[in-house]
Protein backbone atom coordinates (compact mmCIF):
# COMPACT_ATOMS: atom_id res chain seq x y z
CA UNK A 1 0.00 0.00 0.00
CA UNK A 2 2.48 2.53 -1.26
CA UNK A 3 0.13 5.52 -1.22
CA UNK A 4 -0.66 5.17 2.49
CA UNK A 5 2.98 4.57 3.46
CA UNK A 6 4.02 7.66 1.51
CA UNK A 7 1.29 9.77 3.07
CA UNK A 8 2.10 8.65 6.62
CA UNK A 9 5.83 9.29 6.23
CA UNK A 10 5.31 12.70 4.59
CA UNK A 11 2.84 13.94 7.19
CA UNK A 12 4.84 12.66 10.18
CA UNK A 13 8.05 14.28 8.90
CA UNK A 14 6.14 17.53 8.43
CA UNK A 15 4.93 17.27 12.03
CA UNK A 16 8.42 16.77 13.49
CA UNK A 17 9.52 13.16 12.98
CA UNK A 18 13.14 12.67 11.92
CA UNK A 19 12.75 9.13 10.57
CA UNK A 20 9.73 6.96 9.76
CA UNK A 21 9.96 3.29 8.87
CA UNK A 22 7.49 0.46 8.28
CA UNK A 23 7.97 -3.08 9.57
CA UNK A 24 6.53 -6.49 8.83
CA UNK A 25 6.21 -8.04 12.29
CA UNK A 26 5.16 -11.53 11.19
CA UNK A 27 8.21 -13.17 12.80
CA UNK A 28 7.39 -11.71 16.22
CA UNK A 29 5.01 -13.76 18.42
CA UNK A 30 1.43 -12.64 17.82
CA UNK A 31 0.74 -11.84 21.47
CA UNK A 32 3.69 -9.42 21.56
CA UNK A 33 2.37 -7.50 18.56
CA UNK A 34 -1.24 -7.67 19.82
CA UNK A 35 -2.35 -9.52 16.70
CA UNK A 36 -1.24 -6.77 14.32
CA UNK A 37 0.96 -7.66 11.33
CA UNK A 38 2.60 -4.27 10.69
CA UNK A 39 4.39 -1.65 12.73
CA UNK A 40 5.38 1.96 12.16
CA UNK A 41 8.65 3.06 13.73
CA UNK A 42 8.92 6.78 14.48
CA UNK A 43 12.21 8.39 15.51
CA UNK A 44 12.90 11.97 16.56
CA UNK A 45 16.48 13.21 16.80
CA UNK A 46 17.78 14.83 19.97
CA UNK A 47 19.22 18.34 19.75
CA UNK A 48 22.94 17.92 18.92
CA UNK A 49 24.00 20.98 20.93
CA UNK A 50 22.34 19.51 24.03
CA UNK A 51 23.85 16.06 23.48
CA UNK A 52 27.29 17.66 23.12
CA UNK A 53 26.93 19.07 26.64
CA UNK A 54 26.41 15.85 28.61
CA UNK A 55 30.03 14.65 28.73
CA UNK A 56 30.18 15.12 32.50
CA UNK A 57 26.73 13.69 33.12
CA UNK A 58 23.10 14.48 32.27
CA UNK A 59 22.06 18.13 32.42
CA UNK A 60 18.75 19.88 33.03
CA UNK A 61 18.73 20.83 29.34
CA UNK A 62 19.12 17.16 28.43
CA UNK A 63 16.28 16.18 30.76
CA UNK A 64 14.02 18.86 29.27
CA UNK A 65 14.90 17.72 25.74
CA UNK A 66 14.20 14.11 26.72
CA UNK A 67 10.72 15.04 27.98
CA UNK A 68 10.02 17.29 24.96
CA UNK A 69 10.83 14.55 22.49
CA UNK A 70 8.84 11.93 24.42
CA UNK A 71 5.81 14.23 24.34
CA UNK A 72 6.30 14.82 20.61
CA UNK A 73 6.44 11.07 19.99
CA UNK A 74 3.12 10.55 21.76
CA UNK A 75 1.61 13.22 19.51
CA UNK A 76 3.10 11.62 16.40
CA UNK A 77 1.82 8.18 17.42
CA UNK A 78 -1.72 9.50 17.83
CA UNK A 79 -1.47 11.42 14.55
CA UNK A 80 -0.29 8.36 12.62
CA UNK A 81 -3.12 6.28 14.08
CA UNK A 82 -5.64 8.93 12.99
CA UNK A 83 -4.30 8.82 9.42
CA UNK A 84 -4.55 5.04 9.33
CA UNK A 85 -8.06 4.95 10.80
CA UNK A 86 -9.24 7.61 8.34
CA UNK A 87 -8.19 5.20 5.58
CA UNK A 88 -10.36 2.41 7.00
CA UNK A 89 -7.76 0.40 8.94
CA UNK A 90 -7.10 -0.27 12.61
CA UNK A 91 -4.16 1.11 14.56
CA UNK A 92 -2.83 1.19 18.11
CA UNK A 93 -0.54 4.10 19.00
CA UNK A 94 2.01 2.82 21.51
CA UNK A 95 2.14 6.01 23.55
CA UNK A 96 3.99 6.00 26.87
CA UNK A 97 0.92 5.37 29.02
CA UNK A 98 0.14 2.18 27.06
CA UNK A 99 3.63 0.68 27.41
CA UNK A 100 4.57 -1.09 30.62
CA UNK A 101 7.96 -2.43 31.71
CA UNK A 102 8.29 -5.76 33.48
CA UNK A 103 10.38 -4.64 36.45
CA UNK A 104 11.72 -8.15 37.07
CA UNK A 105 13.55 -8.15 33.73
CA UNK A 106 13.42 -4.46 32.71
CA UNK A 107 11.78 -5.25 29.37
CA UNK A 108 8.63 -4.22 27.56
CA UNK A 109 6.47 -6.65 25.59
CA UNK A 110 7.50 -5.19 22.24
CA UNK A 111 10.39 -2.71 22.47
CA UNK A 112 10.23 0.28 20.10
CA UNK A 113 13.78 -0.52 18.99
CA UNK A 114 12.64 -3.99 17.88
CA UNK A 115 10.09 -2.41 15.55
CA UNK A 116 12.82 -0.03 14.37
CA UNK A 117 15.22 -2.83 13.43
CA UNK A 118 12.40 -4.68 11.63
CA UNK A 119 11.72 -1.44 9.72
CA UNK A 120 15.39 -1.09 8.79
CA UNK A 121 15.90 2.23 10.58
CA UNK A 122 18.96 1.03 12.51
CA UNK A 123 20.58 -1.72 14.56
CA UNK A 124 21.02 -2.40 18.26
CA UNK A 125 24.35 -1.15 19.58
CA UNK A 126 26.47 -2.82 22.25
CA UNK A 127 24.87 -0.37 24.68
CA UNK A 128 21.41 -1.81 23.83
CA UNK A 129 20.26 1.43 22.19
CA UNK A 130 19.16 1.75 18.59
CA UNK A 131 21.95 3.16 16.43
CA UNK A 132 21.13 4.93 13.17
CA UNK A 133 23.53 6.05 10.45
CA UNK A 134 21.85 9.45 10.35
CA UNK A 135 21.78 10.37 14.05
CA UNK A 136 23.77 7.70 15.86
CA UNK A 137 21.87 6.78 19.01
CA UNK A 138 20.75 10.38 19.63
CA UNK A 139 17.11 9.50 18.92
CA UNK A 140 13.98 8.78 20.87
CA UNK A 141 11.61 6.15 19.48
CA UNK A 142 8.00 5.12 19.46
CA UNK A 143 5.74 2.77 17.50
CA UNK A 144 2.28 2.28 16.06
CA UNK A 145 0.77 -1.16 15.40
CA UNK A 146 -1.65 -1.59 12.50
CA UNK A 147 -3.38 -4.02 10.17
CA UNK A 148 -2.74 -1.75 7.16
CA UNK A 149 -0.39 -3.46 4.73
CA UNK A 150 2.45 -0.96 4.49
CA UNK A 151 5.51 -0.69 2.26
CA UNK A 152 7.98 -2.27 4.67
CA UNK A 153 11.71 -1.71 4.91
CA UNK A 154 14.46 -4.31 4.85
CA UNK A 155 15.05 -5.60 8.40
CA UNK A 156 18.48 -5.21 9.98
CA UNK A 157 19.47 -8.43 11.72
CA UNK A 158 23.06 -7.78 12.78
CA UNK A 159 25.04 -5.04 14.48
CA UNK A 160 27.16 -2.67 12.43
CA UNK A 161 29.28 -1.68 15.46
CA UNK A 162 32.11 -4.05 14.54
CA UNK A 163 35.19 -3.75 16.75
CA UNK A 164 34.16 -0.39 18.25
CA UNK A 165 34.01 -0.50 22.05
CA UNK A 166 33.61 3.19 22.89
CA UNK A 167 30.38 2.69 24.83
CA UNK A 168 31.85 -0.30 26.69
CA UNK A 169 35.01 1.58 27.64
CA UNK A 170 33.23 4.74 28.79
CA UNK A 171 30.03 3.38 30.36
CA UNK A 172 30.03 4.64 34.00
CA UNK A 173 27.98 1.61 35.06
CA UNK A 174 30.10 -1.04 33.30
CA UNK A 175 26.82 -2.28 31.85
CA UNK A 176 28.10 -2.85 28.31
CA UNK A 177 29.56 -6.33 27.78
CA UNK A 178 31.25 -5.59 24.44
CA UNK A 179 29.28 -8.14 22.44
CA UNK A 180 27.77 -7.40 19.02
CA UNK A 181 24.01 -7.82 18.82
CA UNK A 182 22.11 -9.97 16.38
CA UNK A 183 18.39 -10.51 16.00
CA UNK A 184 18.42 -13.89 17.77
CA UNK A 185 20.34 -12.65 20.81
CA UNK A 186 18.80 -11.94 24.21
CA UNK A 187 19.68 -8.49 25.54
CA UNK A 188 21.15 -9.93 28.74
CA UNK A 189 23.92 -11.54 26.69
CA UNK A 190 25.34 -8.17 25.65
CA UNK A 191 24.03 -5.63 28.18
CA UNK A 192 23.24 -5.42 31.91
CA UNK A 193 20.12 -3.28 32.15
CA UNK A 194 20.08 -3.33 35.96
CA UNK A 195 23.58 -1.86 36.25
CA UNK A 196 22.59 0.81 33.73
CA UNK A 197 19.42 1.77 35.57
CA UNK A 198 21.13 1.90 38.95
CA UNK A 199 23.85 4.26 37.72
CA UNK A 200 21.39 6.37 35.73
CA UNK A 201 19.24 6.61 38.84
CA UNK A 202 22.14 8.06 40.83
CA UNK A 203 22.82 10.61 38.10
CA UNK A 204 19.16 11.54 37.85
CA UNK A 205 18.94 12.01 41.61
CA UNK A 206 21.69 14.63 41.40
CA UNK A 207 19.53 16.52 38.90
CA UNK A 208 16.47 16.15 41.06
CA UNK A 209 14.42 14.40 38.35
CA UNK A 210 12.41 11.19 38.43
CA UNK A 211 13.35 9.82 34.98
CA UNK A 212 16.47 7.62 34.99
CA UNK A 213 18.72 9.31 32.44
CA UNK A 214 22.44 9.22 31.71
CA UNK A 215 23.21 9.55 27.99
CA UNK A 216 26.95 8.79 28.11
CA UNK A 217 26.72 5.95 25.58
CA UNK A 218 24.66 8.17 23.28
CA UNK A 219 27.31 10.87 23.29
CA UNK A 220 30.40 8.68 22.81
CA UNK A 221 29.02 6.58 19.95
CA UNK A 222 31.03 7.40 16.78
CA UNK A 223 27.81 7.52 14.76
CA UNK A 224 26.43 10.13 17.18
CA UNK A 225 29.70 12.05 16.99
CA UNK A 226 29.38 12.07 13.20
CA UNK A 227 25.87 13.55 13.53
CA UNK A 228 27.10 16.21 15.97
CA UNK A 229 29.99 17.20 13.69
CA UNK A 230 27.77 17.41 10.61
CA UNK A 231 25.40 19.72 12.45
CA UNK A 232 28.27 21.79 13.81
CA UNK A 233 29.78 22.22 10.36
CA UNK A 234 26.43 23.24 8.88
CA UNK A 235 25.98 25.91 11.54
CA UNK A 236 29.39 27.48 10.90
Amino acid sequence: MDYLSTEIRKRLIEKGASMVGFADLKDIPENQREGYRYGISIAVALDPSIIAGIGNGPTKDYYDEYIRKNNLLDELDEYAAEIIKSNGFRAIPKVRKSVTTDETILKTTLPHKTVATRAGIGWIGKCALLVTKEFGSAVRLSSVLTDAELEVGLPINESKCGACNMCENLCPANAVLGVNWNVNMDRDNYFNAFKCRNEAGKRSDKLGVTETICGKCILVCPWTQRYLKLKENKSV
